[in-house]
């Protein structure tokens, strides 16, 4: 697939939108030329869909202008072969210089910001050089106006602390950033950086100011709807809540939602660590079932692939023992991404310590190996008869498959499928038990898990 044959007509994005592909992103407003005309794209909030939706606002000459839309395509090898100059030898991981675990040095920050803090110590190391103008970035805690935003300094950094879980307006201010002459940073999903690099194949101009792009490790966009039915069982109304921050306190963090009341009522609701067997089940439910959104189902990249710097968390025992702030998996896809970690460092903004491929493979589980054989997705989702993108693997990732990998993408796609039954609601948490005690292929394992569900620990 060559560069222009990524691309959809501007016209074909109602038809992404009522296929249930469009993830929101908003990269379909920036144009592919730098021309004075050209069709004005606006997001405007779904109820259906309950993500931010592309809506062609201003047309001109609508049926022969292009955009580049992830949720619609994504060719993992050209973009590997346009930033790498081939495909990668390692297809798991992707192409990298090293790989590391670390954190921010200072520790309100790696408190507050996510996974260590590596990414705000990155950018603030940029701002304090003077080697960015701006960084783009996601901002904002509450669950109804977050959005993308030009951060133009280092106080402006600490409105983008956290992670979020559920859609926001991404694409809000990338007009400003488009029509700006200043150097800037890209801080992304790995779907919102792959398509930035395809948008910089036609823009030029774009290009030559981007400095670094850091890329945020991904499982998936969960639509509020269902992070509010796991927030209910805490006595929580999805509808009266201000702010929420998903990685509050020790890492890798719990809940705290700030309601929307005169006292400012907060709590802090767990995730999986100190929670009840259950109600894991019933995070799992709303945080990796039902509301993802479908296309982060059938996507290959998790890891940000085509970043300068992929960051996100390393799952591993012997980080979550030491009871930390938070620690960042790195990853310095090239020599500009390893030029600025090494930069941080000795500026001592960042720790770092080495951190061996095979660990952060580990680190990801199984949805690492669901996301880089997609293949076996899309075979399935067409026998379904479920929607999909269209979407090219690295080559070494189109060989023989193993069974395991049919049943856990038929497993996904069924929850794609079994959303659409309201009848099938009350039996969510049966099914999620289900598949927690036998998807795992180890009848030991499965022993093990009754014991828990049963103690409820």
């Amino acid at each position: 697939m060559n560069d222009f044959n990524q691309t959809i007509k501007i016209d074909q994005i109602p038809e992404v939108i009522n296929k249930d592909l469009c993830i929101g992103c908003g990269l379909c407003k920036i144009p592919l030329h730098n021309k004075k005309k050209f069709s004005e794209v606006k997001m405007n909030w779904s109820k259906k869909n309950e993500i931010w939706t592309p809506k062609i606002h201003k047309s001109k000459n609508k049926n022969n202008e292009n955009r580049i839309c992830p949720g619609k395509k994504m060719d993992m090898p050209t973009i590997a072969n346009n930033m790498f100059g081939k495909e990668p030898k390692d297809n798991m991981v992707g192409h990298y210089k090293n790989i590391f675990a670390g954190y921010a040095t200072n520790n309100k920050i790696r408190k507050n910001a996510a996974s260590g803090g590596v990414t705000t110590a990155l950018l603030t190391y940029l701002f304090n050089t003077n080697v960015i103008d701006y960084a783009y970035s996601a901002n904002g805690f509450s669950p109804h106006d977050g959005k993308g935003v030009l951060v133009k300094n280092i106080e402006g950094l600490k409105n983008c602390y956290g992670s979020h879980y559920h859609p926001i307006n991404f694409g809000d201010a990338l007009e400003k950033l488009v029509k700006s002459n200043k150097t800037f940073a890209f801080v992304g999903l790995p779907c919102e950086i792959a398509a930035m690099r395809q948008i910089m194949k036609f823009r030029e101009d774009i290009k030559e100011r981007n400095v670094i792009m850091i890329g945020l490790f991904c499982g998936g966009i969960n639509r509020f709807s269902g992070i509010s039915k796991y927030l209910s069982y805490f006595n929580i109304k999805g509808k009266n809540i201000e702010k929420i921050d998903y990685r509050d306190g020790v890492w890798p963090g719990q809940i705290r939602v700030t309601e929307k009341n005169k006292k400012k009522k907060q709590t802090v609701i767990p995730r999986i660590f100190k929670n009840t067997r259950i109600n894991i089940l019933r995070y799992m439910i709303s945080f990796q079932g039902y509301s993802m959104l479908p296309r982060c189902r059938m996507c290959p990249d998790q890891m940000a692939d085509f970043a300068d710097i992929s960051v996100g968390d390393p799952h591993l025992d012997r980080f979550k023992k030491k009871n930390s702030l938070g620690y960042s998996a790195i990853i310095a896809r090239n020599s500009r991404g390893l030029k600025f970690l090494q930069q941080a460092k000795n500026k001592n903004l960042i720790k770092i310590e080495r951190l061996s491929r095979d660990e952060l493979v580990k680190s990801q589980g199984y949805t690492l190996e669901n996301r880089r054989f997609t293949n076996v997705v899309l075979k399935l989702a067409k026998i379904l008869k479920i929607d999909t993108p269209e979407i090219v693997n690295y080559n070494s990732n189109r060989g023989s498959l193993s069974w395991h990998q049919y049943v856990y993408a038929f497993v996904d796609l069924g929850k794609i499928k079994i959303k659409k039954y309201k009848w099938i609601k009350p039996f969510y948490l049966a099914l999620q038990i289900f598949e927690y005690l036998f998807l795992t292929f180890s009848i030991r394992l499965v022993f093990s898990r009754i014991k828990k569900i049963l103690n409820n620990k």
